[in-house]
């Protein structure tokens, strides 16, 4: 802002126009970094004073899961988009700006691709407001949990309340998912994986309230989930790698959709070694079976029963929605790979986005192209797979098949595909079968298998 006076002194408003909206952007920043400091060293300090408290009950060093509830992470993250793209298109644009300069002056021509970065920038000015404009319609949700903790082997349940009237035609997505959250490197080389661990789906109606702001309405939505025994607790201990749990709300309506995030407190306790009591029971509700499960009649995944035989077909383009996004991103970077080339960037730039492309383009062939026919039966499994055709099939004979299990595959963000692999006594596995979006159905097409094969009919456990 110094800078930023004298230049309107002289005349130059651009200039001085320019410097003080930098001036005030970088100014806001700070004092919005400063705060988070002072806000988090106090937590930090609570936190502290919570485990010296309570050492062996971790789900009490935080203060809302204390309180008994959990807190929606969107409006926290509305606030930090705002942050970041106004950094980033600070950075962008003058970068942009001397980047052109640069190829105009100069005609160089790879200097044009510095356009991608206020291109990136727009789009998360862009993903800013559509969270702010969320927050606004909806307001910010709260889990009112049950369960404090939730745990392993048992259950989670509670009650999400929004303080808006919402009413979608087909009810609410509820997610419960259990994420491994790893970081490597550092500096500007820091990245962050996630890899869902389990993950549970389910659809339920809301429910109309009074109490909202101004004695408005509000929306409750029940929450209940059955955990299996063997997932994996809650750990932050090591902030490099942790596991996570979280519940993802969420519902088509009218103008932006809804949703919301929580963190919630699943550990494993000394409940977690005995089996769930007769209120448990009841807020859950009753264990579906995988093998009364109906699978829906427009689902592309084919099942028939000959003569004893099972036969399960995977066609080819059965997730039609994923492969067309990959094909869409794959024609993107491809057009991005063509700029690399055309304006002659550096061989590293071109090796690099090549690859990806192959890489891209693989994954789209085997969402189009990629069938599969499995054949089970008393005397064997049999998987043949192929593009466009069933190829050579590889076999396991029935006796020497342990379980069919049901594993998490493909992943984008937090939405998961499952496959179907089959497990043998001396530790082979074969794969079965997989891209099933429902994991309702890749479990009682599991159940259908195994029954041919003469096994066990318990449901197999996605890890």
């Amino acid at each position: 802002m110094a800078l930023a006076v004298p230049k309107f002194v002289g005349g130059e408003r651009a200039g001085g126009a320019a410097l003080g909206f930098f001036g005030l952007v970088f100014g806001i920043v700070g004092v919005s970094g400063l705060a988070a400091v002072v806000a988090g060293r106090r937590e930090s300090q609570r936190r502290g004073r919570a485990q010296e408290q309570y050492p062996d009950e971790p789900w009490r060093w935080r203060q809302d899961w204390a309180a008994g509830q959990a807190k929606d992470v969107n409006r926290s993250a509305a606030a930090g988009l705002w942050g970041f793209a106004a950094l980033w298109n600070l950075i962008a644009l003058p970068a942009a700006f001397f980047g052109i300069r640069d190829a105009i002056a100069k005609h160089n021509s790879a200097a044009w691709l510095v356009l991608l970065f206020p291109a990136v920038g727009l789009g998360l000015l862009g993903a800013a407001a559509r969270a702010s404009m969320r927050f606004r319609k909806f307001g910010a949700s709260r889990l009112d949990l049950v369960t404090v903790p939730a745990a392993v082997g048992h259950g989670l349940g509670g009650v999400i309340r929004t303080p808006a009237d919402v009413r979608p035609a087909d009810g609410f997505s509820l997610t419960l998912s259990c994420i491994r959250v790893r970081r490597t490197g550092s500096g500007k080389n820091r990245s962050t994986h996630e890899t869902m661990l389990w993950q549970e789906e389910k659809r339920v109606a809301g429910q109309r309230g009074a109490g909202g702001p101004g004695d408005g309405l509000v929306t409750n939505i029940p929450v209940a989930f059955r955990i299996p025994a063997d997932a994996a607790s809650y750990d932050d201990a090591n902030p490099s790698d942790r596991v996570v749990w979280r519940l993802h709300a969420s519902a088509s309506v009218p103008g932006v959709d809804y949703t919301s995030v929580f963190e919630v407190p699943v550990f494993r306790t000394a409940a977690s070694d005995t089996a769930p009591g007769p209120e448990v029971e009841r807020l859950l509700g009753k264990q579906a079976s995988a093998a009364a499960w109906i699978q829906p009649a427009d689902s592309p995944i084919r099942v028939t029963t000959r003569g004893g035989a099972t036969e399960v077909l995977f066609p080819p383009g059965r997730n039609r929605r994923a492969a067309l996004g990959t094909t869409l991103f794959a024609a993107v970077w491809g057009a991005a790979v063509t700029a690399v080339f055309v304006l002659d960037a550096p061989i590293g730039f071109k090796v690099a986005f090549a690859l990806v492309e192959g890489l891209v383009l693989y994954a789209v062939l085997r969402l189009w192209f990629r069938v599969v026919l499995v054949t089970a039966d008393r005397d064997r499994l049999s998987v043949a797979a192929g593009f466009g055709a069933p190829g050579e099939p590889r076999t396991l004979p029935a006796g020497d098949v342990m379980q069919i299990e049901v594993r998490i595959g493909m992943q984008s963000g937090e939405r998961v595909w499952y496959d179907l692999c089959a497990v043998a006594y001396d530790g082979r596995t074969l794969g079965v079968g997989g891209g099933i979006k429902d994991k309702r159905e890749a479990e009682w097409i599991a159940a259908q298998l195994r029954q041919a094969l003469g096994r066990p009919s318990e449901s197999g456990a996605a890890s």
